[in-house]
């Protein structure tokens, strides 16, 4: 059994946000009201996203009802398997899931296009508006109905990753990433439900912006150390594009290491065993 812990609501962010990014620290508040604005040029090159996205990317950050940064999160895992779950939620999903129950349902709409619903009340539709090595940035609309559908919001969702890729005097691959998340909240009942709903959503905002990374960071190293088993999951997975499907066999079978182990990995319920941060 593995010392890495688990957490339950990783797999959720993978619905509406895919995101990605640094667990167990502190987040940046939500701006106050009157606060000075943010400068959209400091967050991503806008000069990068389609002219189509342009505007509605403007407006989630300067007009954003909840905003949170996560600092860089560092850990060790080959570049291509990194991008690959990066880029291919649906294998991510499908990995998680035969580890961990998850309610989760995520389909793929188009190239660049996913639907999913968390199974608690939210559904959210999203896609990569940008995507580089370096660079992701994902647009999603998201609804969300209360368990006993007293509260009903919807709103919108940016979602910006930054990439770094470095190597160790050894050769070993790491991965330096970070994340920031907007989320503007349209619904025309906002003002009336601030007060009460708000700092629920703040907190599944934190908490999701929180675990993505680790989420992200752990399967990539779940893959290295049991290829065998990442393969026989993948293979199951009908759903999922023959291509897609099989050019993550090639890549797992490419980067597989020697001491790799042959069994399954099972996930540790101890939250106090978070994997090492790189010093």
């Amino acid at each position: 059994m593995t010392s890495l812990a688990t957490r339950r609501h990783a797999a959720t962010f993978v619905l509406g946000l895919l995101g990605f990014l640094a667990a167990s620290a502190p987040q940046t508040a939500a701006p106050a009201s009157g606060s000075r604005p943010i400068d959209p040029a400091l967050v991503l090159p806008i000069e990068k996203i389609p002219v189509q996205h342009r505007e509605t990317v403007l407006e989630i950050i300067r007009d954003h009802t909840m905003h949170r940064k996560a600092p860089a999160d560092t850990f060790p895992c080959n570049s291509k398997v990194y991008l690959t779950l990066l880029n291919e939620p649906i294998i991510t999903l499908a990995l998680w899931q035969d580890l961990a129950a998850s309610p989760v349902k995520l389909r793929q709409l188009e190239t660049h296009k996913y639907q999913g619903t968390d199974g608690a009340g939210a559904t959210a539709t999203w896609e990569y508006i940008y995507r580089s090595p370096k660079l992701h940035v994902l647009l999603s609309d998201l609804d969300y109905v209360s368990p006993r559908g007293t509260a009903k919001l919807n709103g919108r969702i940016l979602l910006v990753v930054h990439s770094g890729f470095y190597r160790e005097v050894n050769g070993e691959p790491w991965i330096q990433h970070d994340v920031e998340a907007f989320v503007k909240v349209d619904s025309k009942g906002w003002k009336t439900l601030a007060k009460t709903v708000r700092p629920l959503l703040e907190k599944v905002l934190e908490d999701q912006v929180q675990e993505a990374g680790w989420f992200v960071s752990l399967m990539g190293r779940m893959v290295e150390t049991y290829p065998n088993w990442a393969c026989s999951v993948i293979l199951k997975q009908d759903h999922i594009d023959p291509k897609t499907r099989q050019s993550f066999l090639a890549l797992v079978t490419q980067v597989k290491k020697p001491g790799a182990l042959t069994g399954r990995p099972q996930l540790a319920e101890n939250a106090g065993n978070d994997p090492p941060k790189r010093r």
